[in-house]
């Protein structure tokens, strides 16, 4: 059977001259310390028939989520988090393609897939993605890089934690910058539980009809810290912000109402705005209506393991049937109450399965 052998570091030779022979830098990702250090598991060689391609997983569930979305509201946004990698043919995808490849099979060069080629299909699929602390955090995308991708119709967004006020009001500064659309606040993690004081940076009084007329967003996912239905609904509505992002259920099990979210699509001077849905595509949540009472780690299988700072959050096989079929039941309600769009959050999940499954080197 074959094997991840040394042809595996042979094909990533291949994929870095091809990278230079496209006049770029090898694209590296944020796993690649994981893919060249990281040992096999169980001390042994994994069969590549068995190693999927956890990127293009990730791409077909949310290409699957826009179909949909494009037979019932073609303006219906997605926006993925953080979604980069998944714009490009990958390093790792080249050098498991290709080791996949029986060994005597002569294959027409325009038939290889080129190191970072463009996902096009994916990159239809969407509408913008939503960067993790491009300007707060140490790990900044090169700007050319972004700008590629909006040329080619993609929006870029980020989501900054600062651990300050004022470390978040010069990160908006920066995100204006580069022509971005950012929601930064002074948390150090996804917590999402306050909406600013600070009037919204770049503040807007046209009516906002898609991602690209927006100038800011807001995202206040959790309603608990509020205190009734009505004081979240309240902080939320209040503000002049272009786009809102929201859970579609208040404190996690309480759906909210067509008319909830309709009067949410008005900035408090009156003007049209964007209300965008949050979606964990890579989790399961045991507060949430689909959350069975017998369900636990492993049982059912697809239910891998639990988030480390999130308790009641686990950690899911997002290509299982299953997991997928819940995920589209919760993205139709979605679209049944009126929202314009969600936020993919979570899209990153194939480095946990990646990570499992390195193709060393050596």
């Amino acid at each position: 059977m074959t094997t991840l052998t040394l042809r595996t570091g042979l094909l990533l030779g291949l994929a870095l001259v091809m990278a230079l022979a496209l006049g770029s830098e090898p694209v590296l990702s944020q796993d690649d310390d994981l893919i060249l250090s990281k040992p096999m598991m169980d001390e042994g060689m994994i069969p590549l028939s068995r190693v999927p391609n956890y990127r293009n997983r990730m791409r077909e569930i949310i290409e699957e989520l826009s179909d949909y979305a494009g037979t019932r509201n073609p303006s219906f946004a997605i926006v993925a988090r953080p979604g980069v990698e998944l714009l490009r043919w990958d390093q790792r995808e080249f050098i498991l393609a290709e080791a996949k490849r029986p060994e005597n099979m002569v294959v027409p060069d325009d038939v290889i897939v080129p190191l970072g080629l463009p996902m096009r299909r994916f990159i239809r699929a969407i509408d913008g993605i939503a960067l993790n602390n491009q300007f707060c955090g140490d790990k900044a995308r090169k700007l050319p890089e972004l700008q590629r991708f909006q040329a080619m119709g993609v929006e870029m967004m980020s989501v900054e934690h600062c651990g300050s006020d004022s470390a978040a009001v010069a990160a908006l500064q920066q995100s204006q910058q580069a022509l971005m659309v950012s929601h930064a606040d002074s948390d150090d993690s996804d917590v999402f539980d306050r909406v600013p004081v600070r009037r919204p940076t770049n503040e807007n009084s046209q009516n906002v009809e898609t991602l690209d007329d927006a100038r800011n967003i807001l995202i206040a996912t959790q309603s608990r810290p509020t205190g009734s239905r009505g004081d979240w609904f309240l902080s939320v509505a209040s503000n002049n912000y272009d786009a809102v992002v929201i859970d579609a259920f208040y404190n996690g099990n309480e759906p909210l109402t067509k008319d909830e979210v309709h009067s949410l699509k008005f900035k408090e001077l009156g003007a049209r705005r964007l209300v965008l849905a949050w979606l964990d595509i890579s989790h399961a949540e045991d507060t949430r209506y689909y959350w069975e009472p017998d369900w636990e780690v492993g049982s059912p299988s697809w239910i891998v393991g639990r988030h480390p700072d999130r308790m009641g959050t686990f950690s899911v096989e997002y290509w299982h049937p299953r997991w997928k079929s819940v995920v589209g039941n919760y993205f139709k309600g979605i679209m049944d109450l009126g929202f314009d769009g969600v936020l993919v959050n979570g899209t990153d999940a194939y480095l946990r399965f990646e990570s499992m499954t390195p193709l060393d080197p050596l």
